[in-house]
């Protein structure tokens, strides 16, 4: 049955139904936690049982017996076509690629010192120019001076007051076409510093480019002359394929080496293990990010309905005090938020058994928080809310 309230009470019930929401994620975000933190660990010791176990066997496939055998040489066709693939890649594409890109870096290098020595001599020229005008100018302007002293005796002054005058306006111009002089080459020389820093930081740029290009073609090549080698791709493809093999068992299998088969049956409990935690990561996730957008999409709702409460506020004389129906689907929604935050609050045992946190929140996000149960509560609170704000507009 569904559910009448006002624009208050709407926006209450919204602000409730987003703390439950809240409460839930951090049970959840608790839970992803002790995922990350038991996954680490799993997945450390899965990887070093793996590696072990690689080299154990790698070089005693034959001894491993006949099932284990099978899986192994079953697996050994497939790691063959994926080395010959990348041994065409290489070939083909990716040493071409960066032998092109290590190249490309050193001609763009050796274009900019022929810049910089281009730029060089440009500049040395103006400034030579501009060093001369100075010369120039210091003569004249010492000149001027001497020649103003000798003029201003004791009544030199007075005597010769209109020839002083005179040669103080030269004084002055040539002062002004010096200090222009003085600003021209400081500007000479900071374009010279400009351009030498900016060129310097391009080419150390590239350098650096170049260096680890090469490196990574030195790697390339090494990689390349290692899988031309008939012997090394078919050592590649059986360790590789004992890898794969041992790395997706996921149940016990026979083996005659005792010690190895201790190891293997670890292996299936750690390859179980860590999927299950990848499982639980994933679920998780999910929920999260579901958890999140009803977040977002209730939080804009709710400015929606703070909207409507100061219009009504500021127009009370004449806007009617809105009900809004809150029809069945949404409450029902919203009332999934206690149980489902009960399911995911024994975090310390579902942190250490993510098979069943995946086991419970599956049907939760196939059928309540399904994408076509949380667009239907949108919907719902959507429309409701038009059909109360239906008399504003008429």
């Amino acid at each position: 049955m569904s559910k009448s309230l006002s624009l208050k009470d709407l926006s209450t019930y919204v602000a409730e139904n987003l703390q439950e929401i809240g409460a839930v994620r951090k049970e959840v975000e608790e839970i992803q936690v002790g995922f990350n933190s038991a996954y680490v660990e799993w997945k450390a010791d899965h990887d070093a049982t793996l590696e072990r176990l690689t080299e154990t066997v790698t070089e005693r496939v034959d001894a491993i017996g006949p099932d284990l055998r099978a899986l192994v040489e079953e697996r050994i066709v497939e790691e063959q076509r994926i080395i010959e693939a990348r041994r065409q890649e290489l070939r083909e594409e990716l040493i071409p690629q960066t032998q092109a890109e290590a190249d490309e870096a050193l001609i763009k290098g050796q274009r900019l010192t022929k810049k910089l020595r281009l730029i060089n001599p440009s500049l040395d020229k103006r400034e030579e120019k501009l060093k001369e005008q100075r010369a120039t100018l210091e003569g004249e302007l010492a000149q001027l001076n001497e020649q103003i002293g000798d003029l201003s005796g004791c009544l030199g002054v007075v005597i010769n007051f209109f020839k002083i005058s005179k040669l103080d306006r030269q004084r002055q111009r040539a002062i002004g076409k010096l200090e222009t002089v003085q600003g021209e080459l400081k500007k000479v020389r900071e374009e010279w510093q400009t351009a030498e820093f900016q060129i310097g930081e391009e080419q150390h740029a590239l350098q650096t480019q170049w260096q680890e290009t090469t490196i990574k073609l030195a790697q390339l090549n090494g990689e390349l002359d290692y899988l031309d080698d008939e012997s090394s791709r078919e050592a590649l493809a059986r360790k590789r394929a004992v890898r794969h093999t041992f790395d997706n068992l996921k149940e016990p299998i026979a083996c005659p080496l005792e010690d190895v088969k201790r190891e293997l049956d670890h292996m299936v409990e750690l390859n179980v293990q860590a999927d299950a935690y990848e499982q639980g990561l994933g679920s998780v996730g999910s929920l999260m990010s579901v958890l999140d957008g009803i977040t977002e999409g209730l939080k804009r709702f709710d400015e929606s309905v703070e909207g409507l409460l100061e219009e009504q506020r500021m127009h009370s004389s004449y806007l009617p005090k809105l009900d809004v129906s809150v029809p069945d689907g949404v409450l029902a929604f919203h009332d999934q938020w206690d149980d489902l935050r009960r399911k995911v609050q024994d975090d310390g045992h579902l942190c250490t058994h993510p098979a069943e946190f995946v086991a419970v929140i599956g049907p939760v996000m196939e059928d309540g928080l399904s994408t076509d149960n949380i667009q239907a509560m949108f919907m719902g609170l959507g429309d409701a809310l038009s059909q109360a704000t239906g008399g504003w507009r008429g």
